[in-house]
């Protein structure tokens, strides 16, 4: 008993020292932070305030959706939390892989494995259209959030509710990217290194602000990867708003205002 309990003391204090190690390193290369209900946004000293601002104020909207000062669903919140998934700022692409580089490096020295926490750093260039920031915000809620708190639904694999959905959205099941999608798909993202799991992160976030009207003066500029593009048109898609629709997710039901 006594050493299992001191295994379980080692196993905490090891988990704390990892966790403590990897902050100090994220503070070091992205020095300037925003909060929004427990949520961080981590930006690089090049990031000017303004743009961090930008980005909590659409964090909080998604979060708080209807605008009342709560958290609209705590499961995704707490598995984001859990999940420790942040968004990254950085001024520019070559801004962001510079830092992405200092930071692997960094955490190499000090024997930690890179995809122990690439995967939750979420990046965000400042300087890009506020869709981006609609889209990478969202995104992390979704993938760290959503598909955590309600794995059978969300979950970013083949099987679930939402993977079904998409199944059915890019005209059949498929784990790679077809030479050629059926006729009657409309979703048809064709990007290679894009998995199964990343291809349903990317379905949700078109579903959903198809939905609220973000995309509807776009379709010239997206039809190569997604056709429903309206509230009318998503009507389309059965199984999508079968599981928007359902209460228990309160999923986003407007906008986030810039």
């Amino acid at each position: 008993m006594r050493a299992i309990l001191t295994f379980l003391i080692a196993l905490v204090f090891s988990s704390n020292l990892f966790a403590n190690s990897l902050n100090e390193i994220l503070k070091e290369i992205f020095p300037k932070s925003s909060n929004i209900f427990g949520v961080e946004i981590i930006a690089t000293e090049k990031v000017k305030d303004k743009d961090i601002s930008k980005a909590a104020k659409i964090l909080e909207q998604w979060l708080d959706n209807n605008n009342d000062g709560k958290i609209d669903n705590h499961l995704v919140l707490e598995s984001i939390i859990k999940n420790n998934a942040k968004i990254i700022m950085a001024s520019s692409e070559r801004n962001l892989d510079d830092s992405f580089d200092e930071l692997i490096e960094m955490a190499e020295g000090l024997n930690i494995d890179p995809n122990s926490f690439e995967p939750q750093l979420i990046g965000l260039i400042a300087h890009e259209p506020n869709i981006a920031y609609l889209e990478e915000i969202l995104h992390m809620i979704t993938q760290w959030g959503y598909a955590f708190a309600y794995p059978d639904v969300f979950g970013e694999e083949n099987g679930t509710e939402l993977a079904t959905a998409m199944d059915d959205a890019r005209g059949g099941h498929f784990e790679d990217v077809p030479d050629r999608y059926p006729v009657n798909s409309w979703y048809h993202y064709d990007d290679d290194e894009c998995d199964y799991s990343c291809m349903i992160t990317e379905y949700i976030y078109w579903s959903i602000t198809s939905l609220l009207g973000a995309q509807k003066n776009r379709l010239e500029d997206i039809e190569d990867e997604w056709e429903f593009n309206t509230p009318t048109k998503m009507q389309k898609d059965k199984k999508f708003i079968i599981i928007y629709n359902n209460s228990e997710y309160n999923l986003p039901n407007k906008l986030p205002k810039f």
